[in-house]
């Protein structure tokens, strides 16, 4: 408690987690929505579907800077991957690339993207230069997850003169 002159000032220290969060979700209030995320929490799947129903509300400039904010904060109750996938599924359109959260999530997606391609593509010239055989390979190749092996893998098709010898490749760098 604080006193000055004739002024007498206390308060009591509550923790936010052990708060009703369904009164901040029913207010029309933005802050109060996604201060939610910090109360405690029956089904936090639901929650999260709740705040960001409210906030699907807005004007897309705003929305974006109060996902930006629920964001930050499910990260402090270990809910930020959660609020991620939910904030995919959402039937908005919203600039992910802005979001540090989401960048983990492209890049992966890219990678495998690369990955399978060039996998198809390793494929068909094991398929064209030497058939059934070559294609027998594929089990190998699929446990490669590095983009640069597998370039260097159909660099070595081309130049190859057997199976055998791309089998000996990879027993030796798969």
């Amino acid at each position: 408690s604080m006193e000055f002159r004739q002024i007498k000032y206390s308060y009591e220290l509550i923790d936010i987690r052990t708060l009703d969060g369904n009164q901040l979700i029913d207010s029309d209030d933005p802050d109060d929505n996604v201060l939610a995320i910090l109360c405690k929490l029956d089904d936090g799947h639901v929650t999260i579907k709740r705040i960001l129903e409210k906030l699907s509300r807005l004007h897309p400039n705003e929305r974006e800077n109060y996902i930006r904010k629920l964001l930050y904060l499910s990260g402090l109750r270990n809910l930020a991957t959660t609020v991620k996938q939910e904030v995919l599924n959402m039937p908005l359109t919203i600039d992910l690339d802005e979001y540090e959260f989401f960048k983990d999530i492209f890049t992966k997606g890219e990678l495998k993207g690369e990955l399978k391609g060039k996998l198809e593509g390793i494929e068909g010239m094991l398929e064209i230069k030497y058939g059934p055989e070559g294609l027998e390979l594929m089990n190998m190749l699929r446990g490669i997850d590095k983009v640069d092996k597998l370039d260097e893998f159909s660099a070595l098709i081309k130049r190859s003169t057997s199976v055998a010898q791309l089998r000996l490749y990879l027993q030796g760098n798969a």
